[in-house]
Order: structure tokens, then sequence, then C-alpha cells
């Protein structure tokens, strides 16, 4: 494994385009990454430098939850940072960042510090490289994850990623996201039941994700019985969200659309969440786990805010990407907030 001076060299060299101009129109993450890299610490300290100190530390382990026949920390790793996905809105050079820093070893370092700070299970992508490198973690490392993944389907395939999956050691798996929201739109929900269906009989548990509520509306009215809802859920308390839209009193739903949009003018990459009352109202009202994602907008709330709201609105998980030099200050987050006094009317699932 290459030395953490040779993987700093690398990355600054790559990432050497930035100006000082350039330098300070960076967002929050790439700012706390080329910080890091640089062994300079950001303005202010702890996570996301914005003056605030480092979270306490919290002893104890991150409490956990049942999804399933599996016993899952509330804190769940995100995968979309380690397998290069990162949402970037209309910065151009994220994906070369995130290439030049996230090499292999540095991805197995990371998966070795999700346990080292105690979460229990991460996200798997479903492609090669990911998967390869989930299975050198667990056979050179020795490696305890648990991995979730999420498996892209359609009308004539709903096997090709679950078969990956499943010889990956994948224990719990669901419908992407994109799926989710398209098949229900193609008014093809039957693909996503045949698929929860596969799920089950390859031993692990099943899930459903989505971007949209309706989705969800429309499997429960169904009686799908997803095993766990995966549903994207922060607060839109942020800038590039836009104002609340107009409600428009006369609306009334579709076949198509049976919520009406609460943050419908923005079109930024990093809007994922456009109904969040309405999903804590959907979720207030059913007994499964609700496993949110995209409580932190791409890095635009600080997870101090993101985690509370998700946990306080219902959400019995949160996942989160996290880079390594963050896990310390996120873990320590999740479990204060989940040891402090919440204002969660939801019974946990």
């Amino acid at each position: 494994m290459a030395g953490d001076g040779i993987d700093r060299r690398s990355f600054l060299k790559k990432a050497g385009a930035f100006t000082a101009a350039g330098a300070a129109a960076l967002s929050l993450e790439e700012k706390m990454l080329l910080a890091h890299a640089q062994d300079q610490p950001p303005q202010g300290r702890g996570f996301g430098g914005r003056g605030q100190p480092p979270a306490p530390d919290v002893p104890g382990p991150i409490p956990t939850g049942k999804l399933g026949k599996l016993t899952v920390t509330r804190l769940i790793a995100g995968h979309n940072l380690v397998g290069l996905q990162a949402h970037s809105r209309d910065l151009i050079y994220t994906s070369q960042l995130l290439r030049a820093y996230f090499t292999d070893d540095k991805v197995l370092e990371t998966y070795q510090k999700y346990e080292e700070n105690g979460i229990n299970t991460s996200m798997l992508r479903i492609e090669a490289r990911s998967v390869a490198l989930a299975k050198r973690y667990m056979k050179e490392r020795g490696g305890k994850l648990q991995w979730m993944a999420q498996l892209v389907v359609n009308e004539e395939d709903q096997t090709h990623d679950l078969e990956i999956a499943a010889e990956a050691g994948v224990v719990a798996a669901h419908v992407r996201g994109l799926e989710g929201d398209s098949l229900f739109k193609a008014d093809r929900m039957d693909v996503i039941a045949k698929t929860l269906e596969n799920i089950r009989k390859a031993g692990m548990v099943a899930g459903l994700a989505t971007h949209a509520l309706d989705p969800l509306i429309a499997a429960e009215k169904m009686g799908l019985n997803a095993d766990y809802y995966m549903k994207t859920f922060n607060s839109a308390q942020y800038w590039s969200a836009g104002p609340p839209a107009v409600q428009d009193p006369n609306w009334k739903p579709t076949k198509q659309q049976l919520v009406q949009s609460e943050y419908a003018r923005a079109t930024h990459d990093n809007i994922w969440e456009t109904t969040p009352r309405q999903t804590a109202e959907f979720f207030a009202k059913i007994n499964k786990p609700f496993v949110a994602y995209k409580v932190l907008a791409a890095g635009a709330i600080h997870p101090r805010d993101g985690f509370k709201y998700a946990f306080e609105k219902g959400a019995d998980f949160v996942i989160a990407g996290m880079y390594d030099f963050q896990l310390k200050d996120s873990t320590n987050l999740a479990k204060g907030i989940l040891a402090g006094k919440l204002d969660r009317a939801r019974a946990w699932c």
C-alpha cells in the first residue's frame, strides 16, 4: 500500500490545476478535501470548517436497529464518494478530484475506518471496481462490513445486478432510486414487485428506494411489502434548494403524480427531496423501516443539522457519504444526536 505522503503528492499534483482565485470558489467539500491533502487545517475547526469545534467524543457504540433480520447501525456509510459518483451540481472538476483522491488503497483504508468508527453497514455500488474492492477488503483485511446494494433493473432484466450482489456477499438489496421513480411513472410497479421477490429468494433483505414519494404511496396501496423503504430526505433548507413552491389550491392527484411538490422550482444536482413535509407525514402512518439518504444534500447541509432533522422527522437509519477524515466527527455527531433528546413522534422501527 502506498504511503500517505505518496498518495498526497499524487493527489496534489492532479489537483494542482486550481489557482488561488479558483480555490475561492470551491464548495465546502472541495475546501475540506484540499486542505486535508495539504496537511493544512481548513478555516475554523471540525467538520466543514465553519468555525465549529470538532464533535465531542461520545463513548459507546453507534445505536443499532433492525432491518429485516439484520442488525444495522443507524448511521450507514454511503457509497457515492468511494464509488466516484458524487453529485457535483455544476462543478465540472469534482469527478476528477474524487478519482485523484480515492485510489484503490484509499478506498480500502476508508472501509477499514468505517469499522474502526463503529459503522457496521455500507452501501455498495454494483459495478466492477466497487465489487472487486469490497471483495478485497473482506479477504485481505478480514472486513466484517455488511453490504447493502442498489440494483439497476428494467422491464427485461431483474436479475443481472442481483446475481453479482449475491456473489459479492450482499445481505440487503433494493431497487435503485432512479428505477423506483421511473418504473412508477411507466406504470410498471410489477417490475418492482418481481425484483423484491427475487431479492428475498436470494436470501437478502429486500427494499425499495425512490427519490419521489409517489412510488412509495403506490407500493403501500398495492401491498408490495418491501422489508424497508429508502427515501431521499432532508429539510431543503439551503440556498440552492430555492424558495418553497407556491401550492396550487386546485391541484389534484394524477396517476403519475400523487403528491404536490413543495420545492419544485430548483433543478440543481443536489435537489433530490422536494416533499420533506409529506415524506415525514407518510412515514408517520406506516410501520416500516425508513432508511433516509441524501440527508446532507450533497454536502450542502451540515451533518449536525441533517442527521438531527432526519432522525427527528422519522428516519430509522441515515446513509451518508463520508471522506475518511470526516468519519470520527460524523459518528460522534450521530451518537450524540441519538443519545440526546430528540423531538421525535414516530416510533422507532
